[in-house]
C-alpha cells in the first residue's frame, strides 16, 4: 500500500504521520519550494490535541504553544465582558485534552519534522490525475509521474484533486476581510493581555487575539467588512493605516494593542458549500479540499486532523478494498464536517451583526447562555467534545449530523420512521448556517409544506387584543368551545400559519374552533413578550363573551410550556381558569436540568441540547430561567385545571413531561399522562401516525369531560 498525499499543509502532514503510524507507505507532494513563516496564530482544540497525543506529538506542541485559560468576549467599544468560556485545565478534564494556541509556522515545522525525508517532496506541484481499477497516477509540473494505490487531496480550497473529482466549482466570498498580524511581546508591555482568548466584538467587525508563543509573540486576527478596504490585491502590507481606521472607536486597550502592529497581511474570507461526496474510486479529499470553512469555530485545522486519523485508520483496516475504505472514511466524516461548516458560518453571522437591536439581542442571549451553560459546552462542544480516536473504532452511524442527530439512528415502524425522516431533513446546512433567521424559514417551510390545512376547514385571520391569530374551524362548526393554541419552536421559531393543520384537528377534538396565535418571538422579543401575548389573547376571548369554562389551552413543545405559564399567570391575577390544558412534549424547564436532555441527545431528530440552550437563552436572556413563568416546572401547580400531558419515550424533552405530570399530581391536579413508544417529538403534528389518531381520540374524550365539568362548575358558581 502506497498513498500519495497532495498538499503539505497541516492536513497533509498529519495524514502522512497517521498513515506511517499505521504502517502505510506515504509520499507528501507539496508545491512550495520550502517552508516559509506564513500565517499567524492557529488554535488546536481538544479534539485535535487528542490525535496529536496519539501520534506522539503533544509534547512538541506543549513546547511551542500556549494553553489559554478561557475565551473572554468583550464589547469592542466599551470593553465590557459579554461572555466567558472556561478553558485550561477545566477544558482538558471536560474534553480529554487541553486547547493550544500556536503559531501556524511552528505547528507546520513540528509536523514537517515528524515526516522522514523519503516521505515528503517539496516543489512537487500536481497538474494532472488519472486512475484505473488498480492504481492512481499523478503527473507533476516537472513532467514526472508518480504512481500509488490511493490519492488523497489535502491541497486546500483551491484543490486540484477536488477539481479532478468535481470539475470547476464556485467558491463563496463572505464579504469579510481578515487582517493578520504578529506582535512581539516587548511591544505589548504595560497592556493587560493575559494568556486567554482576548476577543472583542463590534458592529460588523471582530478582534480575535491571543498569545501563540508563551510571553513571546501575540497573534491578531482582525475582521472587517470588505468595503472598508479598497485595493486590487490583498497581499502583505507594511501600511496598517487602513486596519486602524476600521477600529478607530475601539476601547483603549484594544486600540493600544492594534497600534503596536507594524506589519499585517490581509486575505478574504472564503468558503464552499458542503458537498455530498468526497471520493471516487481510489481518490478522496481531506481538510479544506473537502470542507473549506470560515475560521470562527477554531475548527478548520482540527477537522483536518480528525480527517487524517480517520482516513489512516480506516485504510489500515481495509487495504484489500480501497474504494470501499474511502467510502467508509467519507461516511464517518462528512456528516460531522458538514455540521461544523454550518456552525462556523452561523458563528460568523452572529459575531458580525451590524444592526443595533440584533447586537443587543445577541449579547443578551450570551448572558442567558452563561446562566444555563456556564462551561460553554453548547457554544464549543459541538467541535471540541469529540474523541475521533475512539469514534473510528465504533460504528459509522454514531457520527452526528448537521442537526445534532446520530446518522445511524432509526425507528422501528415504517410510519414512525417516515415522521423521523421528516424531522431529520427539516433543517438543511444552509438553514443552520444562517442562524435563527434560517431556522425560522426552514421550520415554516417544513410545516406548511407537509401539513396544509385540510379541505372542509377554514382559517380566518383574526386579532385577539393586539395579537395576530387564525381562527380555524370546520366550515359548518357551531359549537362555542374554543382551543387557544400556542405553537412550538423554542420561543425562537414557528408561526400560527405553520399550525393550521394541527389546529383543525384540535378544533375537531374540542368540537369547536381553535385559535392559533402568533405570539412574539425571541430574540427580538425576549421574556415576558410571549407570556404577555398569551394573557392578552386569553382575555380577548373572555372579552368576546367566551366563558372560561369553554376554553382549553393547548401547546406543543415551547407552546406547551407557554400554555402552562399562562395558567400560572391567570391564577395569580385572579382570572377565571380554563377548562383544561393539553401539553404535548412541553418545554417546561429552560434550565435543561432534565435527565433526558443529556441521555437522548443525538437520538431526537427535532431537538438537541445545543439547540435548546440556544433557544431558551434567546428567550429568557438576562431573566432568571427558574422563574415559573419561564419554566413552569418550577411553579406551584396547585389549582391548575385538568392537565393532559403526552410525550414520546426516548425524546429529549421526555423528562420535562414526566416531571411536570408528577409535580402536578402532587399538587392535586387531575393529570392524564400518555407516553408513546417508537415515535418522535410532538408526534401529534403528524396526522398519519397511528399514535396520533389514538391520542387525539383520547384528547377528544378528555376535552368533552372537562368542558362539561367546567361548564357545570361555572353554572353552579353563578
Amino acid at each position: 500500500m502506497r498513498v500519495l498525499v497532495a498538499g503539505g499543509g497541516i492536513g497533509g502532514l498529519v495524514t502522512a504521520i497517521a498513515l506511517r503510524h499505521h504502517g502505510i507507505e506515504v509520499v507528501v507532494l507539496e508545491q512550495a519550494e520550502g517552508l516559509n513563516e506564513v500565517g499567524a496564530g492557529i488554535q488546536i482544540a481538544s479534539n485535535a490535541a487528542i490525535v496529536l497525543r496519539e501520534l506522539g506529538l503533544e509534547t512538541a506542541m506543549q513546547a511551542v504553544g500556549v494553553k489559554p485559560e478561557s475565551y473572554d468576549y468583550r464589547d469592542l467599544r466599551t470593553g465590557r465582558l459579554l461572555y466567558q468560556a472556561p478553558l485550561g485545565d477545566e477544558a482538558a478534564r471536560r474534553y480529554g485534552a487541553p486547547m493550544y494556541n500556536v503559531h501556524r509556522s511552528d505547528l507546520i515545522q513540528l509536523l514537517f519534522d515528524a515526516v522522514p525525508a523519503e516521505s515528503k517532496r517539496l516543489g512537487a506541484r500536481c497538474v494532472a490525475i488519472s486512475q484505473s481499477d488498480d492504481a492512481v497516477e499523478v503527473r507533476l509540473q516537472t513532467g514526472e509521474t508518480l504512481k500509488g494505490d490511493v490519492l488523497v487531496g489535502c491541497d486546500g480550497i483551491h484543490s486540484v484533486v477536488r477539481q479532478y473529482l468535481r470539475g470547476q466549482e464556485e467558491k463563496h466570498f463572505s464579504n469579510i476581510l481578515m487582517w493578520r498580524s504578529l506582535i512581539p511581546a516587548e511591544r505589548l508591555e504595560g497592556l493587560e493581555l493575559p494568556e486567554r482568548g482576548n476577543y472583542w466584538f463590534g458592529p460588523g467587525r471582530t478582534l480575535i487575539t491571543y498569545w501563540v508563543r508563551p510571553k513571546n509573540l501575540y497573534s491578531i486576527l482582525a475582521s472587517v467588512p470588505a468595503d472598508e478596504v479598497r485595493r486590487e490585491s490583498w497581499t502583505e502590507s507594511g501600511d496598517i493605516a487602513e486596519m486602524l481606521r476600521s477600529f478607530e472607536d475601539a476601547e483603549p486597550r484594544a486600540r493600544a494593542m492594534l497600534e503596536q502592529s507594524k506589519t499585517a497581511f490581509i486575505t478574504g474570507m472564503y468558503y464552499r458549500d458542503p458537498i455530498d461526496s468526497w471520493s471516487s474510486g481510489r481518490v478522496t479529499l481531506l481538510g479544506d479540499a473537502a470542507h473549506p470553512m470560515v475560521p470562527f469555530l477554531a475548527a478548520g485545522a482540527g477537522q483536518s486532523i480528525e480527517d487524517a486519523w480517520t482516513f489512516a485508520r480506516v485504510l489500515s483496516r481495509r487495504q484489500d478494498d480501497v474504494p470501499d475504505a474511502l467510502l467508509e472514511y467519507e461516511r464517518r466524516r462528512l456528516p460531522r464536517t458538514t455540521r461544523i461548516q454550518a456552525g462556523a458560518r452561523a458563528a460568523v453571522k452572529l459575531v458580525h451583526e451590524t444592526d443595533t437591536a440584533r447586537l443587543r439581542n445577541r449579547n443578551a442571549r450570551w448572558k442567558g447562555m452563561a446562566r444555563i451553560d456556564p462551561l460553554a459546552e453548547t457554544s464549543w462542544g459541538l467541535a471540541w467534545d469529540y474523541n475521533v480516536v475512539k469514534a473510528v473504532e465504533g460504528a459509522p452511524g454514531e457520527v452526528v449530523n448537521v442537526t445534532g442527530l446520530r446518522e445511524g439512528k432509526r425507528l422501528q415502524r415504517p410510519e414512525s420512521q417516515r415522521a423521523f425522516e421528516l424531522w431529520k431533513y427539516a433543517f438543511r446546512p444552509e438553514d443552520v448556517a444562517r442562524g435563527h433567521d434560517g431556522l425560522r424559514e426552514a421550520y415554516d417551510r417544513f410545516l406548511t409544506t407537509n401539513f396544509p390545512l385540510p379541505g372542509g376547514f377554514e382559517a380566518i385571520e383574526d386579532e385577539l387584543g393586539d395579537v395576530r391569530a387564525f381562527r380555524v374551524s370546520a366550515k359548518e362548526a357551531h359549537s362555542d368551545n374554543v382551543v387557544l393554541h400556542f405553537h412550538g419552536g423554542g420561543y425562537l421559531i414557528g408561526s400560527a400559519e405553520g399550525s393550521l393543520e394541527y389546529a383543525s384537528r384540535l378544533a375537531t377534538a374540542a368540537d369547536g374552533v381553535c385559535y392559533t396565535i402568533d405570539y412574539r418571538l425571541a430574540p427580538e422579543h425576549a421574556y415576558p413578550a410571549a407570556i404577555d401575548d398569551a394573557v392578552v389573547a386569553y382575555r380577548a376571548l373572555l372579552g368576546r363573551g367566551v366563558p372560561a369554562s369553554s376554553i382549553l389551552l393547548s401547546g406543543e413543545s415551547a407552546g406547551g410550556g407557554l400554555a402552562l405559564a399562562l395558567a400560572l399567570a391567570l391564577r395569580t391575577a385572579g382570572d377565571p381558569m380554563p377548562a383544561g390544558i393539553l401539553a404535548v412534549a412541553p418545554f417546561a424547564d429552560l434550565t435543561l436540568s432534565g435527565e433526558s436532555v443529556r441521555a437522548f441527545n443525538g437520538d431526537d431528530p427535532a431537538a438537541n441540547r445545543d439547540l435548546l440552550t440556544f433557544m431558551g437563552a434567546s428567550y429568557f436572556q438576562g431573566h432568571e430561567p427558574t422563574d415559573p413563568l419561564v419554566s413552569p416546572l418550577f411553579g406551584d401547580l396547585t389549582g391548575l385545571p385538568p392537565l393532559f400531558v403526552t410525550a414520546t419515550q426516548g425524546e429529549v424533552l421526555l423528562s420535562d413531561a414526566i416531571r411536570l405530570a408528577e409535580r402536578a399530581e402532587r399538587a392535586g391536579v387531575n393529570v392524564t399522562l400518555r407516553l408513546v413508544e417508537d415515535s418522535v417529538h410532538v408526534y401529534t403534528i403528524f396526522p398519519f401516525l397511528p399514535e396520533t389518531e389514538s391520542t387525539m381520540g383520547e384528547v377528544a374524550d378528555w376535552a368533552r369531560r372537562n368542558l362539561q365539568r367546567s361548564a357545570a362548575h361555572s353554572q353552579a358558581a353563578e
